[in-house]
């Protein structure tokens, strides 16, 4: 397996997330611009319907980055197992950061009528966001490894959507959305180079992590109602996609030799 991080030449995807998010975050921080930059993206990027960036907001959830790596099994294991390090260590710094730091929310601070809000309203706990984190952990685990510039470029500008879609519906600071990026992109690089030492691409492995997705699906579909309710079709559906193009692969790694090798 080869991996893409290598400390002697390294790329521009290994530091660029989070050497520009860092230096936003130490402007906006030192310039006191956070409050004043929230409440200009949030009312530039409202339009409606509402339920546009509600439903774009939806794939920062981290049940759905999850799924999203299924049409990967089977196919790319190196991948998934690299994925999986990345959600464990990006879910364990942020469950420790949100209780420790627990800063107040835009709607614990700011007027009603200064800013939108839009589906399920939290006031507390923001730094960082979590969606933030989860889609770019899910960039940063593309852009590491050895798929095509366009596809990384485009896993890139979905997650800069996702951390966007946390202004535009009233849920995060810009701080906490920079604060995300350098924590997803960072999982993601600290996993690369902990994957040298894991067994992920085993067939044990595999049939675990793959029985994880599988499981993320079920859940997703039949049982998380907590959600925004004009979100509840991508919530099903988008899973249900993932796991159809998932069949094969997922039938190479439980019933291993059952595809002839020149299909």
């Amino acid at each position: 397996m080869t991996i893409a991080l290598n400390i002697k030449n390294l790329s521009p995807w290994n530091y660029a997330v989070i050497l520009i998010a860092s230096l936003l975050m130490l402007i906006i921080g030192l310039g006191g611009f956070n409050q004043s930059l929230f409440l200009f993206l949030n009312n530039a990027f409202y339009f409606k319907p509402e339920a546009f960036w509600i439903n774009v907001t939806l794939f920062g959830d981290a049940g759905m980055i999850l799924i999203l790596m299924l049409p990967l099994v089977g196919q790319r294991p190196e991948v998934i197992g690299i994925g999986f390090i990345t959600a464990v260590l990006a879910t364990i710094i942020v469950q420790l950061l949100k209780p420790y730091i627990d800063l107040p929310r835009p709607p614990s601070v700011l007027a009603a009528d200064t800013f939108h809000t839009m589906g399920n309203i939290f006031g507390s706990k923001t730094f960082p966001s979590g969606h933030t984190t989860a889609a770019f952990a899910l960039a940063g685990v593309i852009a590491l490894n050895s798929f095509s510039n366009r596809t990384r470029w485009l896993v890139l500008l979905f997650a800069v959507f996702i951390g966007l879609s946390r202004i535009a519906v009233g849920a995060h600071w810009p701080l906490d959305v920079l604060a995300g990026m350098t924590i997803g992109w960072g999982c993601a690089i600290a996993a690369v180079w902990l994957s040298r030492y894991m067994p992920g691409t085993s067939a044990k492995a595999q049939i675990i992590t793959s029985l994880i997705l599988v499981a993320t699906v079920i859940y997703l579909v039949l049982f998380h109602h907590d959600g925004d309710a004009e979100a509840r079709f991508l919530e099903v559906a988008v899973p249900v996609v993932s796991l159809m193009f998932s069949l094969r692969g997922l039938q190479s790694v439980f019933y291993p030799g059952s595809i002839p090798a020149n299909e």
